[in-house]
């Protein structure tokens, strides 16, 4: 995988990751106090030997690590944050309000995977796949291991990255800290997972977590579209090349979904679940079961906060039906 230099001591860093999408956008930026990284892949073999080629390619060493910065908390962003402050020395920066979410999501003692669960079971996902969708969280713990001692940084602060200065602008949707990073100076912006090229970001509801995740997320798109940005770099893919009119594509995704949920219930009431595998199908495997089902919450949860659906509800499960006129 090829390093390129995107703007001025700006690097593109390719990270092999083992899911679908097969690599993450980490970046390398270069100042005369050393050099910042941003993201950084699932802490595995691929990464580590890619990291130590971008090393070894820019001709710098572990200690010219000023400092690596995690844009969020999934694992092909965080994975390998910890080893490489291991590696390096150097302090693993993350968005104040992702910190402790990144906490909840990791940490065994949270048990979140109990908790994914026991949601999904409630929301119509058979008993045996809800169990395997839980026990997938325990599976991606090594790839985030060791855990990174985190260093917040407060919205709205101005942190240098390299020589440049990058606004932290919170956007939560994708996760709930999520933050962006903007250069004003040159219009640079660090989108992230936050609006991505060809496809569109998983936007999903967890328990515990906002409950309005896909209005959280409109509303970032919005906001996002607006800004003062010449070039946009991504988590994923190639860069965009017209960031507002990326941001309406995927806002008007979202609103057929909606459009094709409330269509789609009709006179009937239907399990999240039931939802999900009409949209998206039967999902070949777990990870997509969970991305499928958590995002189809998303979407009929804003239905339901602004009365197009009513929940109806037992012991057991939760069903979404239209609300009458």
């Amino acid at each position: 995988m090829t390093i390129h230099e995107l703007a001025h001591n700006l690097y593109l860093v390719p990270i092999p990751i083992p899911v679908p999408l097969k690599v993450v956008n980490a970046y390398a930026l270069k100042g005369s106090n050393g050099w910042t990284l941003v993201d950084t892949g699932f802490h595995d073999d691929g990464a580590e030997a890619a990291w130590r080629s971008a090393f070894a390619t820019l001709g710098f060493g572990p200690g010219d690590v000023e400092q690596i910065l995690v844009t969020h908390m999934h694992p092909d962003h965080y994975g390998a944050a910890g080893w490489l402050q291991e590696w390096t020395g150097a302090p693993v920066l993350m968005h104040a309000p992702e910190v402790p979410l990144t906490k909840k999501v990791w940490d065994p003692a949270y048990q979140l995977g109990s908790l994914v669960e026991a949601f999904f079971r409630r929301h119509g996902l058979p008993a045996d796949r809800a169990e395997m969708a839980g026990n997938h969280q325990g599976t991606k713990a090594v790839q985030v291991s060791p855990a990174p001692q985190l260093t917040s940084i407060p919205t709205d602060a101005v942190i240098p990255l390299g020589d440049r200065h990058f606004r932290v602008i919170w956007t939560p949707g994708h996760s709930d800290g999520l933050a962006v990073f903007l250069s004003e100076d040159d219009g640079i912006l660090l989108v992230n997972d936050m609006v991505l090229p060809k496809i569109t970001p998983n936007v999903p509801l967890w328990p515990g977590s906002n409950p309005d995740p896909l209005g959280s997320f409109l509303d970032s798109l919005r906001r996002v579209a607006m800004l003062p940005v010449r070039r946009t770099f991504p988590g994923h893919r190639t860069e965009i090349a017209d960031l507002a009119a990326r941001c309406s594509e995927i806002a008007a995704h979202h609103d057929v979904r909606l459009s094709a949920i409330l269509d789609m219930i009709g006179d009937r009431s239907l399990t999240a679940w039931e939802v999900s595998q009409a949209l998206f199908g039967d999902e070949p495997d777990h990870h997509h079961t969970r991305f499928a089902l958590a995002e189809t919450l998303s979407h009929v949860e804003y239905l339901t906060l602004r009365d197009y659906l009513c929940r109806q509800e037992d012991e057991h499960t939760v069903r979404y039906f239209r609300k009458p006129a």
